[in-house]
């Protein structure tokens, strides 16, 4: 078969690229080896940041004085995450939760709150916000009564806090799904466990042979398409390397890991975050989630198996350490932690920084001038930025070929399940989602496994305790669509059980009984 553009990644960076190009009037096919936003897309931090925080540099008032470039760069993107931010919520507001959060800055923080302050009507300025920040910044006598305050460490030496409102992207998946589900109604064909297992290059076009995962014969396809996009995120390096005929571009990639832990704090902490900085000088937050909260990341260079990423014992006690730091009053142990998880961030490659470079996000990569034409990659695709990113990508896709077909419009609107009054509730905790949104999500959205479901077609797995016959009423709804037998569903209700237990850090089921 052939096509205008192959993407290959569905996270949400493909998954935004193959809907933008769909709607342009190309003729797509994406593909994805795991399921649709199985990676990084599923373990963001979950923030659409309004671009605050770049207008703080890291160690001194004066870093941006004597880094200019640097100052540029902050400002570019401190407004495009508030255009950004402004631009979702307008059209996807079911995707997006506010939340108010509080920054500490105290007599010996690498800059002072005043500072903060000149980003915040910066940002007003530059990035006509539509969203207010609501910002506000208390002396330590009125910020005692503040969310989070009283658990801070040595208060006497606080200068200020510093409160203003945030976004959160509610369910990552789903918005990777709804980039999904409008690229197909614009025309687009997208599979999910489908491998791109070899790249070749055939006159002007590339051949790119397909691995069908589920197939237990191992069937294998090939397609073409003049032009090709590299999206798979920590796995671009190794997708470049199945290149034939090509020389093999630089590298692209640094992984870096990142582990999040899910605990529940006191109801006056409701829809209040934290911001703070942890002993290394990164950041660390404490985001409010579906009535808990997750603290986190982690970032440490990983170089295991980019396929097999886990929350370690050290991961957790790490994050543990650092946040009891910043907020000994919070008094977390391990037997806190409700849940975990683990992904790698693919940052763009730099040799000079050993975690990679930050900023810019979102960089477009032509691997033209490195032996492969009509290639094009994005490194560090946040996911607040997969909209502008993927205009990047067709606005370099029509310079090198025009669309095939007439541009449609594109649809940014949240997919929902379909009503049905009559199907019961899968958890009584949630009765938002139905048993039979579980079978609508085998039959019509390519699920194939309870990981499917009840992570990324139902987000449940992230913060509801499920209870063990859920489980298995969401197996039997899956059985009546995919034909298993008996034997089957109970192999996949244990293949569940071993997948949170192995890589949400659920070394007993109490989180799910």
């Amino acid at each position: 078969m052939s096509f205008d553009a192959v993407v290959i990644g569905g996270g949400i960076s493909g998954a935004s690229s193959a809907q933008h190009l769909a709607a342009e009037g190309y003729r797509v096919l994406l593909v994805e080896k795991d399921d649709f936003a199985s990676a990084a897309t599923s373990r963001s931090g979950r923030l659409l940041h309004n671009g605050l925080r770049y207008l703080a540099p890291a160690y001194s008032p004066w870093e941006f004085l004597r880094h200019p470039g640097r100052l540029a760069t902050a400002l570019r993107v401190a407004c495009q995450s508030s255009r950004t931010s402004d631009e979702f919520v307008a059209t996807t507001p079911e995707r997006a939760r506010r939340m108010r959060l509080c920054f500490p800055i105290f007599k010996d923080s690498p800059f002072p709150g005043w500072q903060v302050g000149i980003g915040a009507t910066i940002l007003n300025l530059l990035g006509r916000r539509r969203l207010p920040l609501a910002y506000e910044r208390h002396a330590p006598a009125a910020a005692a009564k503040l969310p989070f305050a009283k658990w801070l460490r040595e208060p006497d030496t606080l200068d200020s806090i510093v409160q203003f409102d945030d976004y959160q992207f509610f369910w990552p998946e789903r918005i990777c799904m709804d980039c999904i589900l409008d690229a197909e109604r614009l025309g687009a064909c997208a599979r999910n466990y489908t491998s791109a297992i070899a790249l070749r290059r055939s006159g002007e076009r590339w051949l790119v042979t397909l691995r069908d995962e589920l197939d237990g014969t191992a069937a294998e396809a090939t397609v073409s398409a003049p032009v090709l996009l590299n999206m798979a995120g920590a796995w671009i390096d190794r997708v470049n390397g199945t290149a034939t005929g090509a020389s093999r571009p630089s590298r692209k990639i640094v992984a870096v890991k990142g582990v999040h832990i899910l605990v529940q704090l006191p109801e006056e902490c409701r829809d209040q975050g934290f911001l703070g900085i942890n002993r290394d000088k990164e950041g660390i937050a404490c985001f409010p989630w579906g009535g808990m909260h997750f603290v986190g990341p982690t970032e440490t260079v990983y170089d295991g198996d980019i396929d097999d990423v886990r929350p370690l014992k050290q991961d957790i006690d790490y994050i543990l350490d650092e946040i009891n730091y910043l907020l000994p009053g919070i008094r977390l142990a391990p037997a806190d932690v409700c849940h975990a998880w683990a992904g790698v961030r693919p940052i763009t490659y730099d040799p000079a920084l050993p975690k990679g470079r930050r900023m810019p996000f979102s960089v477009l990569h032509d691997l033209g001038a490195e032996g492969m034409p009509n290639v094009l990659s994005v490194t560090w695709a946040a996911i607040m930025f997969h909209r502008d990113s993927a205009r990047q990508v067709v606005a370099a896709v029509r310079s090198r070929f025009p669309p095939s077909l007439p541009a449609k419009p594109i649809d940014y609107s949240a997919r929902h399940f379909p009503e049905n009054q009559n199907s019961p509730p899968l958890v009584h905790a949630r009765p938002e989602i139905k048993v039979a949104d579980i079978a609508h999500a085998t039959r019509s959205e390519q699920a194939v496994s309870l990981v499917d479901v009840l992570y990324r077609r139902t987000g449940l797995g992230w913060n509801t305790a499920i209870p063990v016959e859920s489980i298995r009423a969401a197996a039997q709804a899956m059985a009546g669509v995919l034909g298993w037998d008996q034997a089957r569903t109970e192999a996949e209700i244990a293949a569940f059980d071993t997948y949170v237990t192995t890589y949400h850090h659920a070394p007993n089921r109490a989180w799910q009984a």
